[in-house]
Parts: structure tokens; C-alpha cells; sequence
């Protein structure tokens, strides 16, 4: 086991080499380890695939990572080179209740003002299924201006998405620059092999 903390300049990059999440080390099954790395530390990937193939697993493993390798304790995974954060901001998809107030949507349009309250240059943000409470057309127009603002600032960021056609889009003609993609890796029967 090797982890690296590295200074958080536009030549680092981030590095994970069999990356696991170990709250699946309950399971049956083994957890299946990933390996990836980034072209900067301050990327914005975008993590795409089918429902139950993995992403939101990925992104709980991601920020274990990065807390228990910064803290200077074991991490799941083989090797890896992290950024040295000044803060971790993650968003995952919560379970409804009835005495919420808010809607999903609104809940998560507060969770993203504190997010830009609270983030500076060299933090991470971990985003899981971000806009997936609202219809296709407004969610793409508050994902697009929270990829644009995540790029002023400059983080390491993570984030899953279910809107597959703008994802793609996004991939041919990126409307910033640092974003980069991880995408699900499907088998021949077109189920999850778990690898990005």
C-alpha cells in the first residue's frame, strides 16, 4: 500500500490503482477493485453509466480514499496519488422522507449554495446523481452552471450524472476545460463489470 499526497498544481494528477469501496467488504462478493487516473488534479470528471452499475460506489470509495490517505492511514487501495485538500464537500443521493419541507431539487439547490459558500481552490467535491430530482431540461441548465462555477474555483471534482445524452454531448464539445469522463464499463451481455 502506497499513498502519495501531492502538491495541487495544473501538472499533478490523480492516480488510483485498484480502488476499492470498503463498505462492500460486508458482501458475499468481493468488492471489484478499479484503477484510473486524471490528466490534472483540478479535473472535473463526469461519471456516467447505467443505474446499478457502480458510480455511486465509486464516489464513496473516492472520498474514503482521499479522507483516510490524507489523515495518513490505510486506504483502499493498492497505490495512489492524491491531491493534499484543503476540504472535502460530498452530495449523495439522500432518501426521501414526508416531513421534508423542501423538494429534492431544492434540497439539493441548498446543499449546492453551501457547497459554493464553503469551497476555495484545491478542495474536492464529491456530487452523486446531481439534478436527478428534476425534469431533463431544467436539470441540464443547473448542471451546466455548476460545472461553469466548479471550473472558477478549481477543485478536484467527482461527479455522477443520469443525463447520459448531455454527458455525451458534453464529451464532444466541452463547454470548459479540465473536464474529463469516466464511464461504466459493460460486458458483452451489457451488465456492469464495475470497471470505469
Amino acid at each position: 500500500l502506497e499513498v502519495s499526497l501531492i502538491a495541487f498544481d495544473n501538472g499533478a494528477t490523480v492516480e488510483l490503482k485498484e480502488l476499492f469501496n470498503p463498505l462492500l467488504l460486508q458482501q458475499a462478493d468481493p468488492p471489484v477493485p478499479c484503477s484510473f487516473t486524471t490528466a490534472r488534479a483540478d479535473a472535473i470528471t463526469l461519471v456516467t453509466g447505467p443505474n446499478s452499475g457502480g458510480k455511486t460506489r465509486l464516489l464513496q470509495a473516492l472520498g474514503w480514499a482521499q479522507l483516510l490517505g490524507q489523515s495518513g492511514v490505510y486506504a483502499p487501495v493498492a497505490s495512489a496519488r492524491l491531491p493534499l485538500l484543503n476540504g472535502l464537500f460530498v452530495s449523495l443521493v439522500e432518501n426521501e422522507s414526508a416531513d421534508q419541507i423542501e423538494g429534492r431539487l431544492g434540497r439539493e439547490l441548498m446543499r449546492i449554495r453551501s457547497l459554493f459558500d464553503e469551497i476555495r481552490p484545491r478542495s474536492g467535491v464529491i456530487l452523486d446523481e446531481f439534478c436527478s430530482g428534476t425534469n431533463p431540461s431544467e436539470g441540464v441548465e443547473v448542471f451546466s452552471l455548476v460545472l461553469k462555477l466548479l471550473r472558477q474555483v478549481r477543485p478536484t471534482a467527482f461527479v455522477t450524472t443520469h443525463f447520459l445524452d448531455f454527458a455525451r454531448c458534453l464529451q464532444d464539445e466541452p463547454p470548459i476545460g479540465g473536464l474529463e469522463f469516466l464511464r461504466v464499463e459493460l460486458d458483452a451481455e451489457q451488465l456492469s463489470t464495475y470497471q470505469f
